[in-house]
């Protein structure tokens, strides 16, 4: 009887190898089929997903690429539109006339004819999931396709976070003794966003960054417009009927005693064991970023004297044409000038950036 997969059972598979190694099985079984598969595709090199950081090249997809009618449909434009029939775009002659059907199906006894996919992007290239059946098999009915169709958003999910662990060089969120280790900032929060554990980049990062912070009962907050998009976050990944994976972005910012905090992307895990609870995961677009962040020491921030001259114009209220006048200099300039405090400052506003001068004694 086929076994069926929760939608947990799927978020799990981000951070444990076995289970993610096992997944595209579990999803076979589903509806009865031979086998499953997921590939990153990227152009010249397709990989086909196994544990650890880095998917193995497939070397014969590889030599199929570019004329292959299979593989020519694992297309963006197919991105977010769910699961399709490749017989709906491939004929079956055209299919039997192709050099992977001929030199690796046939070839090999692979029991691979019809074919049911689905194509889902991620910051690192696109991933395809395919479903396949024997000649034998038939072409995938309507129950199944609609079956499959119920991990489309789960899987996409995963996918995306599991990427984004690879682009942090994560080999290995959780120990068998279940601990979080320190490869990343890392902390579990309860339904009510009340902090359960975390790891001691994930107390550096609470310590330094501006937005976050835990209140007088543990939970986390964000400061500003941000707080309640983090709690709606917070809330969809400890759901108590259906959690869903989610992320949130954080700006560049300078830290609390000076050092520059990368943009972030926190990553949220439903965890299924104890309780409803979150995993937090912050990782960076920048190489090393978090890594760099952790030893950086405490910035100093030196401004120019006309960068001096514009911060000192706009605390006493005096707008860009009256400065520019104040200071014998053409508007544009004063732009660049104030461009360049909120770059020096990490702030996003000047209004932001006055307040971090304020703060760190620049005036």
């Amino acid at each position: 009887m086929p076994r069926f997969i929760s939608h947990h059972e799927i978020y799990d598979a981000a951070l444990d190898d076995e289970l993610f190694t096992a997944l595209p099985n579990m999803l076979a079984q589903v509806i009865g089929i031979p086998s499953a598969v997921f590939i990153w595709l990227h152009p010249g090199d397709y990989r086909e997903v196994t544990a650890g950081t880095q998917a193995d090249a497939n070397l014969d997809y590889n030599s199929f690429e570019g004329h292959d009618p299979w593989l020519a449909h694992g297309t963006p434009e197919k991105c977010g539109t769910g699961l399709f029939r490749l017989s709906n775009h491939v004929s079956a002659q055209e299919f039997e006339r192709s050099e992977m059907y001929n030199d690796f199906i046939v070839k090999n006894g692979v029991d691979r004819y019809w074919c049911l996919a689905m194509m889902q992007s991620t910051r690192d290239g696109l991933v395809a999931t395919a479903f396949h059946k024997g000649k034998r098999g038939g072409d995938f009915t309507d129950p199944e396709v609609e079956t499959l169709g119920l991990h489309v958003q789960d899987l996409g999910r995963l996918h995306k976070i599991r990427r984004e662990l690879h682009r942090a060089s994560i080999q290995q969120v959780t120990a068998p003794d279940r601990s979080l280790l320190d490869d990343a900032p890392i902390f579990e929060l309860d339904h009510e966003g009340r902090l359960v554990r975390m790891n001691g980049k994930a107390e550096l990062l609470l310590d330094l960054h501006p937005l976050l912070v835990l209140d007088f009962e543990r939970k986390l907050r964000s400061r500003g417009p941000m707080h309640g998009v983090l709690r709606q976050a917070i809330g969809r990944s400890t759901d108590a009927v259906k959690s869903q994976a989610g992320s949130l972005d954080l700006p560049q910012m300078r830290a609390t005693d000076g050092r520059i905090i990368p943009k972030l992307r926190l990553n949220l895990l439903p965890r299924t064991d104890g309780g409803r609870k979150v995993w937090v995961i912050a990782t960076s677009d920048e190489e090393d970023g978090i890594r760099n962040l952790v030893a950086a020491p405490r910035e100093k921030m030196r401004l120019t004297p006309r960068e001096r001259d514009v911060l000192q114009g706009i605390i006493r209220g005096r707008r860009r044409d009256q400065l520019a006048n104040d200071l014998d200099i053409a508007i544009p300039t004063v732009d660049l000038h104030s461009a360049n405090l909120r770059r020096k400052l990490g702030a996003r506003t000047i209004a932001e950036a006055v307040a971090i001068a304020l703060q760190f004694g620049l005036m």
